[in-house]
């Protein structure tokens, strides 16, 4: 199963194809693919399970789960079929009328004593875990007021005042109950702005409160600080629903607010171009991997807005790109619908907050589908924005101080690579393999720690006679100087610095990747310190992966090669080997793969040994033979210390593409956020 275009618009779509009638067919797609699992009007859209441990509901969790997986594959699955029926009405699924099914459905699950029927908010805390006070139930209610809103004239306006008041009850109650401080009170807010929207009385201050807490947590360059991350619930939450509550509430009721949602959006559409690759790609980055295209959303949501900064054209080619990357793969699919993964089903990247039908949170950016045929999203020819202009050779970063992120798209490869900081969590937190990398990448999704030495895209550090090795728990970011990006990333931190082993980080970009310049701070020797390049499919299509070594004066290089798919590791000073160790089941699209790592060791315990690890990871999206200035773009390294160990002092590094690049890295210490 996948979606396939037919009849192409490449005139007025040169990079998808994809137009206004293609975002239609491909609602009828996965609805048909849900809708393939019902057998009668009365079956619920709950998706078929093949995950029973870490989603839920599952042995573990809250008796409240059994309901909120029933009202999360109604409210999410209804947020592809509200697009389609606000344009098609009468659609058909497989012999069900679209808009029937769902107009029963909604009335059926908040109407006590029906089959069907989800539990309030009175019934769900009475059967709680003790300290559950906050329900799944308010996120989905959030989703149904919003598909709820979107195809008005083929649902709301149809039911009776009475089962309007049933239905507005039923909303007001978590509406008004208690929520989670982060992106949910954007949920309670939209919930009480649909109610006000029609005509039913909510309380003010209460919803001024939620919308003061909202703006509170802005950082900057677009982004909102989540709980204590940043990751893609700025865009996909906050630059979703904030737009659709100016709409519904803020502009006429709390403009002060909505004028600063509006102008953070327009902040956020300045910079997140940039983080989508040539082919407007997503990054599999940080919790909710599964929500894949929904990353995209705030180029559709831009357009709600009274002013916004977003050009249509390339709105259109992001939020295209990023649908086709995931629903014109078959692996993406089983039993009709999304798996819990990226791409195939994967497990270490799942929440235990999530279940089967959590992935149709893919449907935010189909609001696009309510914006009329004449409108410019629609009739503007595609761009692709700073990728017009860019050069094999080239690269162009984008700066994001307030969430401590710098992106790059790379001319020589296509790719977008982005490097983030301000994460800090418990040394055994699973969260930490989402969000301390030293990089992400839009070819190379992240694969998963094993603690048994080098892992993808970060140090590693081994103890004798220690089972475990460790990876660091927090990043902090310390700024961009002279176009090097300067952070700091401890392991094993718990609540304070002292005596902890840490790195000092310094990376820059190139065209076809990064190059590293990390200074090593880890006190107690005997160690082992290891770091690792992308993970790389092992095969593609039943063709193994060629391994080829290379070496120039002072570097080695290991190239890990397929057709039209290359990546290379390349170590230079510190590092004592190069080598390259088969994994399975850590990789998010394949079940083996293919890690090049550096290693080196140290046992003298105060020796002045070489410090400063110097490398590059690379890649190139075709199988051509690398040139030496590609491969090894480092011409020189000057290291202050006669020893030239980089114990102290700056560190000049003289580049084949010109640049003398120079990192320093004193007064880091007083510069660190998090």
């Amino acid at each position: 199963m996948k979606f396939e275009i037919k009849n192409a618009d490449y005139g007025k779509s040169p990079y998808t194809g994809m137009t206004r009638k293609h975002w239609l067919e491909a609602c009828e797609f996965l609805l048909d693919g849900i809708f393939s699992n019902l057998s009668s009007m009365d079956d619920q859209p709950v998706s078929p399970r093949t995950e029973f441990h870490v989603s839920y509901p599952n042995a573990g969790s809250s008796s409240t789960k059994a309901s909120a997986e029933r009202f999360e594959g109604l409210a999410r699955s209804f947020l592809i079929a509200a697009p389609l029926l606000h344009n098609r009405p009468e659609s058909v699924i497989r012999g069900f009328s679209v808009g029937e099914y769902y107009k029963q459905h909604i009335l059926q699950a908040m109407t006590p004593g029906n089959p069907n029927y989800l539990l309030n908010l009175k019934e769900l805390l009475a059967i709680a875990k003790p300290g559950e006070k906050a329900f799944q139930h308010t996120c989905e209610c959030a989703s149904l007021v919003i598909g709820l809103d979107q195809c008005r004239e083929a649902i709301w306006d149809t039911y009776t005042k009475e089962e309007k008041d049933l239905i507005a009850a039923y909303l007001s109650e978590f509406g008004c109950g208690k929520t989670t401080p982060h992106n949910w009170r954007l949920f309670n807010m939209l919930i009480l702005g649909f109610l006000h929207k029609e005509g039913y009385e909510i309380d003010k201050e209460l919803m001024r409160d939620h919308a003061q807490v909202i703006i509170s947590y802005y950082t900057g360059d677009g982004w909102y600080r989540d709980g204590h991350r940043f990751d893609y619930y700025t865009p996909w939450a906050f630059h979703v629903y904030g737009p659709i509550w100016n709409v519904w509430y803020g502009y006429e009721e709390e403009p002060w607010i909505a004028n600063k949602i509006e102008q953070y959006a327009n902040e956020m559409a300045d910079v997140f171009s940039s983080m989508f690759d040539q082919k407007a790609q997503v990054t599999l980055w940080a919790r909710s991997g599964l929500y894949r295209n929904a990353a995209s959303s705030p180029y559709a949501s831009a357009f709600l807005l009274r002013e916004t900064h977003v050009s249509p054209g390339l709105a259109r080619r992001i939020n295209s790109g990023a649908l086709l990357q995931f629903i014109t793969r078959e692996d993406v699919f089983e039993n009709g619908v999304p798996t819990l993964g990226f791409y195939g089903q994967f497990l270490p990247m799942l929440q235990d907050y999530s279940c089967s039908s959590s992935p149709f949170w893919i449907a935010n950016p189909f609001l696009i589908l309510t914006y009329p045929e004449d409108h410019p999203f629609w009739t503007d020819v595609e761009e692709n924005g700073d990728w017009d202009q860019l050069k094999e050779n080239e690269f162009m970063e984008t700066v994001m101080d307030g969430p401590g992120i710098v992106s790059a798209h790379q001319g020589g490869n296509g790719a977008c690579e982005f490097r983030t900081a301000k994460g800090l969590f418990k040394p055994d937190d699973e969260y930490i393999r989402y969000y301390i990398r030293l990089a992400f990448n839009s070819h190379f999704p992240w694969e998963d720690f094993d603690y048994r030495g080098a892992e993808a895209m970060q140090y590693s550090l081994l103890y004798p006679e220690v089972k475990c090795a460790q990876v660091p728990n927090i990043i902090m970011y310390g700024g961009v100087k002279d176009g090097v990006l300067y952070r700091k990333q401890y392991f094993d931190f718990q609540y304070n610095f002292q005596g902890r082993a840490s790195i000092d980080l310094a990376d820059f970009s190139v065209a076809n990747g990064h190059i590293r310049v990390d200074k090593m701070r880890i006190p107690e020797p005997p160690f082992t310190l290891t770091m690792g390049a992308y993970g790389f499919p092992k095969e593609r299509n039943g063709i193994e992966t060629i391994v080829e070594e290379r070496a120039c004066h002072h570097a080695k290089a290991v190239i890990l090669k397929q057709k039209d798919f290359q990546q290379a590791f390349v170590i230079y000073t510190a590092w004592e080997e190069i080598a390259i160790k088969e994994r399975s089941g850590v990789n998010p699209d394949a079940d083996r793969s293919l890690l090049a790592y550096g290693s080196l060791r140290r046992e003298k315990i105060y020796g002045y040994e070489p410090y400063v690890m110097i490398s590059a990871v690379l890649s190139k999206s075709d199988d051509s033979p690398w040139a030496d200035e590609e491969l090894f773009p480092i011409e020189t390294i000057e290291f202050t210390d006669k020893q030239q160990y980089g114990g102290y002092g700056p560190v000049t590094l003289v580049m084949k593409d010109g640049r003398t690049m120079v990192v320093d890295y004193e007064g880091l210490e007083g510069r660190l956020m998090v």
